[in-house]
């Protein structure tokens, strides 16, 4: 059975898209088959993958909008090995005005998944767009997991409370959804801020665990600008291995398994 990983937060600037981008490299790394969907607007996943958005006949959008349109039919292969995706288009924008008059709006994308043959995958990763909108329902319906990527910057934490207050509303239609906690991206080492941010995550939210740490690394951007991941790249730098380590934090705390790996500390 695919797990369906969502990287939520409706904070911009707190790397989902890298986030998604390179935990699915660590996982097909380690031989998994991994399905990205990218439903951002902005399509940041599907060009970091190497995907040409001109050449795109379907997308994401048409998957939201066409009921007759099969999950299968919108995947296309990317730059990293062992990862397919479903790309996104700028088109997609429109689509919040588009389905409000659609039946079961909120439900679309867990009606494509369900109805598609996910055997094909072992996971399935979700980057979210940064807004709370119906594109971003439509992720927390369809999630069995979340993971919430966050930059240790007080401005991040003041965002949370909103963002917990959805996710209980969502629990109404999703009620199985798994909340793994927080992924701390962009952290300088030698920050004392970072080190307080991430003690406050842990004093504020103790029943959310705090992920491997990925450390701040220009790296980053210039592996997405290149159309591959950073463990492509630089497969040797910190980031890379930070990554590494995400991808095994999550293949060690499958939900559906009786039992899981010890956790994983976070070091700043």
């Amino acid at each position: 059975m695919a797990r369906v990983i969502a990287f939520f937060n409706q904070k911009g600037g707190t790397a989902k898209t890298t986030s998604t981008l390179n935990v699915a490299a660590a996982l097909a790394e380690q031989r998994q088959r991994v399905l990205a969907i990218d439903m951002d607007p902005q399509a940041s996943l599907t060009m970091a993958t190497g995907v040409d958005i001109a050449q795109l006949e379907v997308s994401v959008y048409d998957l939201l909008l066409e009921d007759d349109l099969d999950l299968a039919s919108t995947v296309v292969p990317t730059s990293i090995p062992g990862v397919e995706l479903v790309p996104s288009h700028p088109d997609l924008a429109a689509a919040e005005l588009e389905l409000l008059n659609v039946l079961e709006r909120e439900r679309q994308l867990e009606h494509r998944l369900e109805h598609g043959d996910l055997s094909r995958w072992d996971y399935v990763l979700i980057d979210a767009p940064p807004a709370l909108n119906v594109l971003s329902i439509n992720i927390l319906v369809a999630a069995d997991e979340l993971v919430i990527p966050i930059e240790p910057h007080p401005l991040s934490l003041m965002v949370l409370r909103r963002l917990f207050e959805t996710i209980a509303r969502v629990r109404r239609l999703n009620p199985d959804l798994r909340v793994h906690g927080f992924l701390p991206t962009k952290v300088h080492h030698s920050s004392r801020l970072a080190a307080d941010m991430l003690s406050t995550l842990a004093e504020e939210f103790p029943q959310y665990t705090l992920l491997p740490v990925v450390p701040l690394s220009v790296k980053g951007a210039e592996s997405a600008a290149e159309r591959t991941s950073i463990l492509q790249y630089m497969p040797r730098s910190a980031i890379a291995e930070a990554y590494r380590d995400v991808g095994a934090w999550l293949a060690g705390h499958d939900p559906h398994l009786a039992t899981s790996s010890p956790e994983v500390s976070a070091h700043v």
